[in-house]
């Protein structure tokens, strides 16, 4: 009979603690309870990296540098506005079967060829350039041949991941001086594009996990004016976590954040 494979979800916030964090912290781990798994959650961990100090965007990545994290089968992590849909049973960590797990954002590719600026097609390819040139790297493409969007708030790790990452990956400050010595946005130093990066340079075996563990809700400019702005919601009958990146979400309380994970928007009564 094989083993239970012992699984951690793992949740991190530095700064004052805001009622959108709390309600997140507290929906993952009723959600870590329900399907066997252990859970933490760090206020202020200030992560210390490679960078020779503390960095906000890095925090997530401290499984892969703590070896007291490398006692489990397989981690998760998760950002704190992330919501489980109510009465998710459905495990995350079946199956998972690679040494990390991440979801695409679909609308993204295309969105970034309508919207010229600092987070734009045109960046990701300076970007995608310069990763190429420094290590030799082609990042994945679309069917479109339009650059991927990887989105670092659902990042699944395997016991062999971490140790691989931890071997493999980049120092962050060798990243984030590329990024600056090519002139590229500073949007694409933190942890988003790195971990994207990171998954080709690093030659990890990776899978593109189903989008229904990471529907993200969030805003967005409907044309290169940027006069009107709309939120994309993107939820189907096979979503399962809520990603709600809408500004000042983090102060908003359960009851509200519960609303936009389980209602249809014209119910939420923002």
């Amino acid at each position: 009979m094989k083993p239970t494979a012992k699984n951690l979800i793992y949740q991190y916030w530095d700064g004052n603690i805001l009622p959108g964090v709390t309600a997140g912290s507290t929906n993952m781990k009723k959600y870590a309870e329900r399907i066997g798994a252990d859970y933490l959650f760090e206020l202020n961990p200030r992560f210390v990296t490679n960078l020779g100090g503390f960095s906000p965007h890095y925090g997530s990545f401290k499984p892969i540098y703590d070896e007291s994290f490398h006692a489990y089968d397989n981690i998760l992590y998760a950002d704190t506005d992330v919501f489980t849909v109510e009465g998710l049973v459905e495990n995350i960590f079946d199956n998972f079967d690679a040494e990390m797990g991440i979801c695409t954002e679909p609308f993204q590719p295309v969105q970034r060829t309508k919207i010229p600026g600092q987070i734009s097609s045109q960046m990701d390819e300076r970007w995608a350039q310069a990763v190429r040139s420094q290590w030799g790297a082609d990042m994945p493409r679309t069917n479109e041949e339009l650059l991927k969007v990887y989105n670092s708030g659902v990042v699944m790790y395997s016991n062999a991941g971490l140790l691989k990452a931890k071997e493999k990956f980049i120092p962050f400050i060798e990243y984030v001086d590329m990024v600056k010595r090519n002139g590229i946005s500073g949007f694409y130093t933190a942890d988003q594009n790195y971990v994207h990066a990171m998954l080709i340079v690093a030659g990890m075996d990776y899978v593109e996990l189903d989008n229904g563990w990471n529907r993200y809700i969030h805003q967005y400019y409907t044309d290169a004016s940027k006069r009107e702005l709309k939120i994309k919601d993107p939820r189907t009958e096979d979503t399962k976590f809520v990603h709600i990146q809408i500004r000042g979400a983090d102060h908003w309380d359960a009851d509200k954040l519960w609303r936009i994970t389980n209602l249809p928007e014209a119910e939420w009564g923002l």
